[in-house]
């Protein structure tokens, strides 16, 4: 008869062996179901803050722009914006200033922006063969919008002098029709609204028809310039 040892008991040996053969905690087939959700949340929680820190780098206007003006880079800055893949392809992305301007070059807006507003790819028109011949013009600063520039469209109207006691002044008529504004030459606010004030317009004639009779109003009245909004059709 075997000799049990003192403080020892015979019950003992079959708990233990009990115990020893339970499994442990940690792999339940409900801890590790429970381990794998969670670990899933993380990942997509991660990827989820991810999504929604990433930005696009696209360029914007830093000025209001014009249909029918020139596209200047100086008038464009970099922005960052949470775009979705398909939307940030509908706007310039150029990766820097000199792809932009070489982009950019000849181009002219083709609707108006404003301030601070991103830049589509469609409201930039594509580089244009420019022909003509450039024709100077004389012009009041009453006669003309104020804060005219190149790039702009206008009509050029013709009102003659003031007429003679006695006779009937014509009414005035338009000479030029829609023609772009190269250069405008003076400051309009130098000498006053009466001041004179040289704009240079650049007048297609393949025929050689338009020019002659426009000069010929010219050189008997007064000139206006009526500003086209919108693009040039």
């Amino acid at each position: 008869m075997p000799t049990l040892l003192p403080g020892s008991s015979a019950s003992a040996t079959p708990h233990t062996d009990a115990r020893r053969l339970h499994r442990p905690r940690w792999t339940h087939p409900r801890a590790v179901t429970g381990a794998a959700l969670v670990a899933v949340c993380m990942l997509l929680g991660g990827l989820l803050v991810t999504n929604v820190a990433k930005t696009t780098e696209v360029w914007a206007v830093s000025a209001d722009v014009r249909a029918g003006e020139p596209v200047r880079p100086g008038d464009l800055e970099r922005v960052d914006v949470r775009l979705d893949p398909v939307a940030s392809g509908a706007y310039l992305d150029e990766p820097d200033a000199d792809s932009l301007s070489e982009r950019l070059s000849g181009a002219a807006w083709a609707r108006d922006l404003a301030a601070g507003e991103l830049v589509p790819v469609a409201a930039v028109a594509g580089e244009t063969v420019v022909s003509g011949v450039e024709v100077p013009l004389q012009v009041t600063g009453t006669a003309m919008p104020a804060d005219l520039g190149p790039g702009h469209r206008v009509d050029v109207w013709v009102a003659a002098e003031q007429p003679s006691a006695g006779t009937r002044s014509e009414a005035a008529r338009r000479v030029i029709d829609d023609v772009a504004v190269v250069a405008v030459h003076g400051d309009g606010s130098a000498f006053g609204e009466g001041s004179v004030r040289s704009v240079v317009v650049l007048v297609e004639d393949e025929r050689g028809e338009v020019l002659p009779r426009a000069l010929a109003a010219l050189a008997g009245g007064s000139a206006t310039l009526v500003r086209r909004m919108g693009p040039s059709a």
